[in-house]
């Protein structure tokens, strides 16, 4: 029998999703797989992903799809193995795709001489290309875990594609680089993320240890210390002062030609940008650039849970980093930034979520939640009823901004605690909303809203609330989600936030616009920004780095 004839018969099962090899073991070269380490490789294949191979090889003809019917790699198989040994470009791992494993069982069935066991290896490795590319494309698209485990209140509305279709049309068509860019999510700061890992890598392979100490009070511009040099050599490295930088000619002196470089720091590491080399500016210089690297790849990890981006004007806050920004269209530049509070670490933190913000109130009711009202405010009222009063509170009978005043007294305490009666407060100047809240209903009842804490807006680690975000500019937000709407201007919005004007004030939006509470450690805000950093102020990476190091050894 000739060759081609032996090879025809060896590969008639795959159309079938080929039982009899995938219930068989690997050929050496290919026994290390993740999922199923020596075992027979597909004997726990889950179900889904079986129906997917099954759906991808009964999609066309009778046969292999990386080899043709003489038992040659076909043009796209050097493809294939190409982009999955970059898989690193996107922050994700080659050896999670046994791409130098498929490299080199490819190359042995090239080199092997024409015959039944050259013949007989095609099926199994042609099943393995393919089951291993359908995998990478969801890894790429919708990340390799459970956003649910990981943060995101509701798993992101955004469908898994027809991957089986996808691969089929990529693989008859010759190129699967365009399918590998069209999968990847479309927000610019993946781009952004994906174009600076590679130099973020060199640089952490070039990295030495640094350990500068910890300056008190603070090292301020002009002021001399032993290791100023090593501060500055520091910054030129990572790029905040230029790489021709002539070195100081005082190694003592923290020169004040060099204080734009400490602030440019500051502000990509969400620190306050006053100059001086404090105990945070420190600790952020001594960050090695390997644990920046993770923060990236983490980071494209998270975009992979995203909903689609938007195509009109979006909201988005970045939770570790304190921060919104308001961008009028998806490509361009954020029209507006802001500082922000969000939730406390622990049981009051921020959620990640998308929702959609519908409708302002200028000079809002408190409503005080169930949870709040037990914790701290019925506490607070029994060692001091006289403090229902004194904070502009009172006790209203059902939902509604007209429910019914209730007389405080031991009945309507009564009411407090059994959930019939709710405590509100009234707007005014100390009402814990300020002077206008933004909008976006949703399960887990969270919030844009002004504050009249302003003071803390100053503080560089900014997590005191319980879980709504309070907004530093929230004129500024309320005129530009206004901006189209008849009527309004900045004059309005600040008329409608005084103390004199009607209270309870509902705007509805002409067009909802999105809302993206996200948790980011590493970000750029637009297409062209620097890298920001963050502390991971919910400690959420190390628990997502676990995740993924296990799914890899599952």
């Amino acid at each position: 029998m000739r060759f081609p004839d032996l090879f025809l018969v060896a590969c008639v099962a795959v159309t079938g999703l080929a039982t009899q090899v995938l219930a068989s073991p690997l050929p050496p070269p290919l026994a290390r797989w993740p999922e199923h380490p020596q075992t027979a490789w597909t004997a726990t294949l889950p179900a889904a992903q079986a129906e997917t191979l099954r759906r991808f090889y009964a999609l066309g003809p009778a046969g292999l799809r990386w080899f043709d019917a003489e038992g040659r790699a076909r043009p796209v198989l050097a493809e294939a193995l190409s982009l999955l040994a970059a898989a690193e470009d996107d922050g994700l791992r080659p050896d999670d795709y046994q791409a130098a494993e498929l490299a080199r069982a490819a190359e042995a069935v090239r080199a092997a001489t024409p015959g039944p066991g050259a013949s007989a290896a095609l099926p199994a490795l042609d099943l393995r290309l393919s089951l291993t590319w359908l995998r990478f494309l969801r890894d790429l698209h919708l990340g390799r875990v459970d956003p649910h485990r990981h943060g995101w209140k509701r798993r992101p509305a955004r469908g898994e594609p027809d991957l089986a279709a996808i691969l089929h049309q990529a693989v008859e068509a010759g190129r699967l680089a365009p399918v590998v860019q069209a999968l990847r999510p479309a927000w610019p700061a993946y781009e952004t993320l994906r174009a600076a890992l590679p130099t973020l890598r060199a640089q952490a392979a070039r990295e030495t240890p640094t350990s500068l100490p910890v300056f008190r009070p603070g090292l301020r511009p002009g002021q001399s210390h032993g290791q100023a040099a090593q501060v500055f050599e520091r910054l030129r490295f990572l790029g905040d002062l230029p790489g021709d930088a002539p070195s100081p000619t005082d190694p003592t002196l923290y020169d004040p030609a060099w204080e734009p470089a400490v602030r440019r720091f500051q502000a990509r590491h969400g620190l306050n940008d006053d100059g001086v080399i404090g105990p945070s500016t420190v600790a952020a210089l001594n960050v090695p650039l390997s644990q920046r690297v993770r923060q990236v790849e983490l980071s494209l990890e998270r975009l992979r849970w995203m909903p689609s981006r938007p195509g009109g004007p979006l909201i988005l806050v970045n939770v570790p980093m304190f921060r919104l920004w308001a961008y009028a269209d998806a490509a361009g530049e954020p029209v507006l930034e802001s500082r922000v509070i969000v939730g406390r670490s622990g049981k009051d933190a921020t959620p990640s979520m998308m929702e959609e913000l519908r409708y302002l109130v200028f000079r809002p009711y408190w409503n005080v939640p169930s949870g709040i009202l037990h914790r701290e405010e019925l506490p607070r009222i029994e060692a001091d009823p006289g403090s229902v009063h004194r904070l502009n509170k009172e006790v209203v009978a059902g939902p509604a901004d007209h429910s019914p005043v209730v007389p405080f007294g031991p009945e309507a305490l009564a009411g407090l605690r059994d959930g019939s009666l709710r405590l509100r407060q009234r707007p005014g100047p100390g009402n814990a909303l300020g002077a206008v809240k933004f909008m976006m209903p949703n399960d887990e009842a969270i919030y844009l809203h002004d504050t009249p804490a302003r003071s803390l807006f100053l503080r560089e680690r900014r997590d005191f609330s319980h879980g709504c975000v309070r907004v530093q500019e929230p004129a500024a937000l309320a005129t530009w989600l206004l901006r189209d709407q008849p009527g309004w201007n900045a004059e309005r919005v600040a008329a409608a936030m005084r103390d004199d004007a009607a209270p309870s004030q509902h705007v509805r939006l002409g067009r909802p616009v999105p809302v993206a509470l996200v948790y980011f450690t590493a970000w750029a805000e637009a297409p062209a920004a620097l890298l920001r950093f963050a502390a991971d102020v919910y400690q959420r990476d190390a628990p997502l780095a676990r995740a993924l190091e296990q799914r890899r050894l599952d």
